[in-house]
Formats: C-alpha cells, sequence, structure tokens
C-alpha cells in the first residue's frame, strides 16, 4: 500500500513539472524519455531491467522478472542564432533593428516515472508518464521575426497505461492507450498598422487518446527485433487569445502524426550489446495551424505548414565495464520536416545530428543511477518573410538560421521493488 501511494505522489508531482515546462525537439517530438536511454541516443528499444521501454518498445517489458520503477528528468537548453539581411527601406518594419539575433535563454525541464511488473505466467503490465511532444523558443519583444514568432511553447505528455504478454518463447507483444495531452502557447504581433500592430497572445490545452502498439521477436537469446507503431491523435483546441486590448477566443484542430519504429538488438556478450533503430515520423498530418477568432480585429489567421514524413536513424552501445559502472554512447541522425517554403522561427532548426554518452552506477544489486550528456547541432536554414499581401517583405527580405545547438543533461534512477 506504502509503495502505491508514492507512486501516486510522485506521478501527480511529475505532472505537475510538466506542465510547468516544454521542450525543444525537431519538428515537435521529444525523445529525452530516459536518462539511460538518452545516454543511447535514445537507442533503447531492448533496454535491460528497466521498465522506462515501455516507452520505446512495450513488448520489452516481457523481459522483466519482478516489478521495477524508474524516474528521473533531463535539463534541455536549445540555442540559436538568425543573421537578417540588411535592413532597407524597403523593410519599414525594422529599418533600422539589428540584423544579428539569438534567441533568449529558455531551459526546459522533461520529467519521466515507468513502472512495469509481472502480473503472471506470461503477462506484464505497465505504466508510462513521458513527454512526447515538445517546443519552448522565446526571442527578443523587438526582433525583426516578431510577426512570425516572440514565444512559442507546445508542452505534450502521455500517460500509457500498458498490458504486455507473450505469444510464444520466441514472440512477445504489448498495446496500450495514449492519453496524451497538449498546452499550446504563442505570442506574436499581428501586421495590423492601425492598431499599432498589436501584440498576440494565445493559450490553451486539449486532451485526447491514441493507442500504442508491440511486436518483438528473439532470433536468439542475443538478437531481437521490434516494431512499435503509435496511431495519430487529434486534438481540438478552444484557447483563450488577446489581440492587443481585445480578449476573445481562438479554437483550431491539429492532428499530431502517427510514427512507425523499428530496432534490432544484439548482445555480443556479457557485457557489450549494441542496437540499431529508426523511426518514420508521418507528420504530413501537421499541414496548417489555422486558427479562427470569435471577435476582434482578426477573424481568421491563417498558418499553412505542409510539413513532410520524417526519419529519425540511430546506433547505441551499452558496455558494462565492472559490477558497478557501465558505460553508453550513441548517434542519432534527424530528419527536418519543415518544406523552405513555410520554414519560420518557431522550429529552427534543420537536419540535427545528436551524439550522447552516459553512465550507469550501480550501488547495489536493486538499485542503478544513470547519467547522460547529448549535443544536438542543427543544420542551417534559410526564413523568408510570410506578412501576406502586400505587406510580405516589409518586416525583412530573407534571413538565415545558423549556429543550432541544444545540450541536454539527464539523471535516473531505477530501482527493483521486489
Amino acid at each position: 500500500m506504502k509503495r502505491k501511494k508514492l507512486i501516486a505522489v510522485l506521478m501527480l508531482t511529475l505532472l505537475a513539472l510538466s506542465i510547468s515546462a516544454a521542450a525543444f525537439a525537431e519538428g515537435f517530438s521529444v525523445y529525452e524519455w530516459s536518462a539511460a536511454g538518452t545516454a543511447m541516443g535514445d537507442n533503447y528499444m531492448f533496454g535491460e531491467n528497466d521498465p522506462a521501454v515501455l516507452a520505446y518498445n512495450p513488448a520489452q517489458i516481457t523481459k522483466l522478472n519482478g516489478s521495477y520503477l524508474s524516474i528521473g528528468t533531463a535539463w534541455v537548453n536549445p540555442a540559436t542564432s538568425v543573421t537578417f539581411d540588411k535592413f532597407t527601406a524597403r523593410q519599414p518594419l525594422n529599418y533600422g533593428n539589428s540584423n544579428e539575433w539569438d534567441n533568449s535563454y529558455s531551459p526546459a525541464i522533461i520529467p519521466y516515472m515507468y513502472y512495469a511488473q509481472k502480473a503472471g505466467k506470461n503477462s506484464w503490465w505497465g505504466v508510462a508518464f513521458f513527454a512526447r511532444y515538445g517546443n519552448q523558443i522565446e526571442y527578443d519583444d523587438l526582433w525583426p521575426g516578431r510577426f512570425d514568432t516572440v514565444y512559442t511553447g507546445v508542452k505534450g505528455v502521455t500517460l500509457q497505461p500498458t498490458y504486455a504478454f507473450k505469444i510464444n518463447d520466441k514472440l512477445s507483444a504489448a498495446v496500450g492507450l495514449d492519453i496524451n495531452y497538449i498546452q499550446l502557447r504563442m505570442k506574436k504581433d499581428a501586421p495590423i498598422q492601425d492598431l499599432a500592430f498589436p501584440r498576440v497572445d494565445i493559450d490553451g490545452d486539449s486532451v485526447n487518446i491514441g493507442w500504442v502498439a508491440s511486436l518483438m521477436y528473439d532470433f536468439t537469446p542475443q538478437t531481437s527485433a521490434a516494431v512499435v507503431y503509435r496511431a495519430r491523435v487529434k486534438h481540438t483546441m478552444d484557447a483563450d487569445a488577446s489581440i492587443g486590448s481585445f480578449n476573445t477566443e481562438a479554437h483550431g484542430t491539429v492532428t499530431l502524426p502517427d510514427s512507425l519504429s523499428i530496432g534490432l538488438g544484439h548482445k555480443f556478450n556479457d557485457r557489450t550489446r549494441m542496437e540499431l533503430n529508426a523511426t518514420w515520423t508521418n507528420w504530413k498530418t501537421y499541414n496548417a495551424l489555422n486558427l479562427t477568432f470569435d471577435n476582434g480585429p482578426i477573424s481568421v489567421s491563417p498558418n499553412p505548414k505542409d510539413w513532410s514524413a520524417a526519419w529519425r536513424i540511430g546506433i547505441g552501445i551499452e558496455h558494462k565495464l565492472s559490477q558497478k559502472w557501465s558505460i553508453l554512447g550513441g548517434y542519432v541522425y534527424d530528419e527536418s520536416p519543415v518544406p523552405d517554403q513555410y520554414m519560420d522561427f518557431t522550429v529552427p532548426t534543420g537536419d540535427r545530428h545528436r551524439g550522447s554518452i552516459g553512465f550507469k552506477y550501480r550501488p547495489n544489486e536493486t538499485s542503478e543511477l544513470s547519467f547522460a550528456y547529448t549535443a544536438i547541432w542543427a543544420g542551417n536554414r534559410d526564413v523568408q518573410s510570410h506578412l501576406p499581401g502586400e505587406a510580405k517583405g516589409m518586416d525583412f527580405s530573407s534571413a538565415h538560421i545558423h549556429d543550432g545547438l541544444t545540450q541536454v543533461l539527464s539523471i535516473g534512477y531505477t530501482v527493483k521493488l521486489k
């Protein structure tokens, strides 16, 4: 009973933390699902003695013998620079403004918690709480891209109850619900000269349910393959909105993408294992972020996106140095889903390269601490003015996003309860 109360308290604490923080990621996807997984570049579909596999490959909990709890957090700090073409009289909205800008310091916290246990001879269950989507970027109030964004915050967490079972000695399966919560906050200036270019501030949230399913096949005790599918989730949001001094409500619909992950894991011996993972995310579902307003100077705010499906491919290695210490590392190539035509400052990155390193420390036979550091280098991108009609180009002609670097520090604790 005490353990159940402890789990409930931890769950509520993590929910409070996640609502007050967000993550910066390619597209909106967040992959910092556990410290040990982050240390392997989030190539962690076959993590051992760790209930965090509920996020990566739920069928892997059929390898657990007993009950396990894992809790932790990641600190994420995105940094990027933007160089605008020199402003002239043709850009009256920014004439005389500086053309060199950096985003504001806006780190994020990403908590997680997992619990899993064996329920019967061939059945297991678990519950996962982790961030699946997030984006946080902030700029100076007077920066040249203020008609595109001043602040964008997307905060998305998943509560995932899961049931897993062994079909036979080699094949395992799992199914779960994706109870998905999304909060959106956006600030930018509207190109309405008669109202002195008012600040638009939108704040809303939504909850809906999707699902996840996975299959895992053990070719041998050393080699396994898995496939995981996560369903798309449609969110319809009613948000509080202000347009200068006008207070109103905004409404919009967004479909978050489905994804398919495949993985291959191999243990070379009792000390060293490796994973190859690939994830296809169907960002084609994110074709627009159109908002309608109940009243005020703006009735409709069209915002086409037309994103593309994208791949994420990585490799991770874990090596046991001793009974107490392990070292982990990983690399990921992360493809940007944003087309050149609709590139903006809300997700200011190109294709990303991610390198990770970390350690596990086992103070005793039932508990484990994990530490990880990740650096994410983002490719450069160009942005064009998105102002409508004759106003297009009056804010800037073009801008160059460069020197994108996101750093992540993660820590986690895993314990076998019984």
